[in-house]
């Protein structure tokens, strides 16, 4: 009877301990965003103002550089902040405006590198304050890195900061 405990105990800690070993906790690095591109500012790079887009290019080591190109915040937003985590296969970023003081709304460019992750096929979420209802779809693509280091993904938004 004690020998059936002391293995049930054992095969549990072996358990947890791989999932341990598995698990993935990154970090995100050096964000910064841009100036209201309100107005017609914009570089001669940049999508039209109706594309959500989040382009991606894998760094050296264990980190993915991600540029979202018009992500929608309040116009007053005193500055950016966005969190990451990992659910199995998917890299889920969650972006946000430190305030939000005014009654508009405008156009960023939020730049920032993912440390923490290996390079392999993951799908991207990002969570974007202003995306509601059923009728904006969410940001969510495949990226296969070991294939494509670097890539862009986007949607076309209708609603409004978008395409004004």
């Amino acid at each position: 009877m004690k020998t059936k405990y002391l293995l049930a105990l054992f095969s549990l800690l072996a358990v947890n301990s791989c999932d341990r070993e598995g698990s993935v906790t990154p970090t995100i690095n050096r964000l910064s965003g841009s100036v209201c591109k309100g107005n017609g500012l914009k570089a001669a790079t940049d999508q039209s103002s109706d594309k959500d887009c989040i382009q991606y290019s894998w760094e050296s080591g264990d980190s993915l550089a991600i540029k979202h190109v018009n992500a929608a915040f309040n116009c007053c937003p005193e500055g950016f902040r966005a969190d990451v985590k990992v659910e199995g296969d998917t890299i889920i970023i969650t972006e946000n405006e430190n305030s939000a003081l005014c009654d508009c709304n405008c156009l960023y460019d939020l730049t920032y590198k993912i440390s923490g992750i290996d390079k392999k096929t993951w799908w991207i979420r990002v969570e974007e304050p202003y995306i509601n209802g059923s009728d904006q779809e969410k940001i969510l693509f495949r990226a296969e890195l070991r294939k494509n280091a670097d890539g862009e993904f986007c949607l076309t938004r209708k609603s409004y900061p978008w395409g004004l």
